[in-house]
């Protein structure tokens, strides 16, 4: 399998570390994509170009994080991040939260990064800025137990 990703990307990382922990990182051949450049076959492998996309050995292109996090942890044969039954809830609540500070976190960087300093809206940074810190404290409040 092929990982299109880059080493900047939290989304990235969070397949990796999933990857990681279900032991199909040895599997996996990480490859950086370049959202930036058009000619980069990563935007006919997710025409949405976000990354990661997980290439198969068939040509399959499976994305996003998510969607690869779920389908790396069916190939696990040891404890399921995304459980059947009552617990798959908690778990697929828990990635979302995870999900969403990333976005809200990265929704900031871009704010700052793409858009003119006289075009940058405070009160859009300051609402995401909220949702990372509610976010991590209810993370904080409710410290998830992996066995």
């Amino acid at each position: 399998m092929i990982l299109r990703t880059s080493h900047s990307s939290p989304f990235g990382r969070k397949v990796k570390l999933l990857a990681i922990h279900c032991g199909l990182m040895g599997r996996i051949h990480v490859e950086p994509a370049n959202t930036r450049n058009p000619d980069d076959s990563f935007h006919t492998q997710n025409p949405l170009g976000k990354i990661p996309v997980l290439v198969l050995d068939s040509g399959v292109c499976i994305f996003d994080s998510h969607v690869i996090c779920e389908y790396l942890d069916s190939l696990n044969q040891g404890t399921k991040l995304f459980p059947q039954g009552p617990e798959r809830w908690g778990a697929l609540t828990l990635a979302a939260l995870s999900d969403g500070l990333m976005e809200a976190s990265l929704l900031q960087v871009y704010e700052k990064r793409y858009r003119p300093e006289n075009k940058q809206f405070e009160g859009w940074i300051k609402m995401q800025a909220n949702k990372v810190s509610n976010g991590l404290e209810v993370l904080e409040n409710n410290i998830p137990q992996i066995e």
